[in-house]
C-alpha cells in the first residue's frame, strides 16, 4: 500500500513544478511584452517630438527670405541644431533648383562664322596691273602723235606688259596698250609714269630749262574720239649741273565703264619715259561687289 502513495506524491510534486515553471514563463513573457510596449511608446514619443521640432525648423525656413541672415533672437529660440538644419535644407533646395534650371535652359545658338566662298578662276573680278620693263616691248611709245588726243599728251604708251613679278592680268584682255573692259560696272583706274631727262637737255647757254610732263588716261567707246578721264601734269626746273632730272606723275579715279570700253595711257614726252616695273605702271580693277 505504501508504493501507490509514494507515486501519488511524486505526481503531485511534478504537477506543482510544471505549474510553477509555466507561471514563471508567463510572467517573463508578460514583462518582456510590457517592456517592448513601453519602449515603442517612448520611441514614438521621441519621434513625434523630433517631427514636431523639424516642422518648427521648416516653418522657420519658410519664414526667412532668400539669402537673409538668421536673427540672433531666432537662434536662441530654436537652438543651434534647428538653425543648422534650416540652413542646410535651404542650401540643398538652392543647389537642386540651379541644377534643374541649367539642365532645362535652351542654349543660345552660336553664330557660325560667315565664310565667303572662294571664287573660281573664271569668276574672279576683272583686274590688271601692268608695268614697263623696257622701252622696246612693242616698238617705241608712239613717237608719232595721235591727232584725236589732247595736244599735251598725244603719245599712247603701247609697251605695257604683265610678265614681271608684281604684275597680273585677270579676266581682261590687253591689246596694243589698251585694256578691254569685260563687263559693265564701276572701275578704279590708276597710272604712274616715271619721267627721266638726261642733262644734255639743257640749252646751249647752260641755263636751267623746264619741261612740262603730262600723263593722261583715256577710254575708247563707240564714239569717234577717245574720252579723256584723267590728266596729271608735272613741271620741273632743273639745274644746269644735274646729270639726270626725275619726275613721277601719278593719278587715279573711279569711273563707270561699259563692257567693250577700252582704256589706255598717253604721255607728252615719250623719249623721257623711264621703263621700270616699280616706277611706271598702269592698272584697273572692278570696284563693285
Amino acid at each position: 500500500m505504501a508504493a501507490p502513495n509514494s507515486q501519488r506524491r511524486d505526481i503531485h510534486v511534478r504537477s506543482k513544478l510544471t505549474t510553477l515553471v509555466i507561471v514563471v514563463i508567463v510572467l517573463q513573457v508578460a514583462s518582456t511584452t510590457g517592456l517592448l510596449v513601453l519602449l515603442n511608446m517612448s520611441v514614438d514619443q521621441v519621434r513625434n517630438q523630433g517631427v514636431a521640432e523639424e516642422l518648427r525648423c521648416l516653418g522657420l525656413l519658410n519664414a526667412l527670405e532668400k539669402d537673409q541672415e538668421v536673427p540672433e533672437s531666432l537662434v536662441q529660440l530654436f537652438g543651434e541644431p534647428c538653425i543648422k538644419l534650416a540652413e542646410e535644407i535651404r542650401a540643398y533646395i538652392t543647389k537642386v533648383t540651379e541644377r534643374v534650371i541649367s539642365d532645362h535652359t535652351i542654349p543660345e545658338p552660336r553664330p557660325h562664322p560667315v565664310t565667303k566662298p572662294i571664287p573660281a578662276a573664271g569668276h574672279q573680278k576683272p583686274s590688271a596691273h601692268l608695268t614697263l620693263r623696257d622701252s622696246g616691248l612693242q616698238g617705241p611709245i608712239s613717237l608719232t602723235p595721235q591727232k584725236d588726243l589732247h595736244q599735251s599728251c598725244r603719245h599712247p604708251v603701247r609697251s605695257w606688259g604683265n610678265q614681271s613679278f608684281s604684275s597680273h592680268l585677270r579676266n581682261m584682255r590687253l591689246s596694243h596698250g589698251c585694256l578691254r573692259i569685260p563687263r559693265s560696272g564701276r572701275y578704279y583706274l590708276y597710272s604712274q609714269i616715271y619721267f627721266r631727262y638726261p642733262s644734255l637737255n639743257h640749252d646751249h647757254h647752260g641755263s636751267a630749262t623746264s619741261h612740262q610732263l603730262v600723263q593722261c588716261v583715256y577710254k575708247k567707246t563707240s564714239y569717234a574720239k577717245p574720252i579723256q578721264l584723267l590728266k596729271g601734269v608735272g613741271t620741273k626746273c632743273w639745274a644746269p649741273d644735274s646729270h639726270y632730272t626725275l619726275q613721277s606723275v601719278h593719278q587715279g579715279g573711279l569711273f563707270d565703264l561699259r563692257a567693250g570700253d577700252e582704256v589706255f595711257v598717253s604721255v607728252s614726252s615719250p623719249l623721257a619715259v623711264h621703263a621700270d616695273d616699280s616706277s611706271s605702271y598702269f592698272g584697273v580693277f572692278l570696284y563693285d561687289p
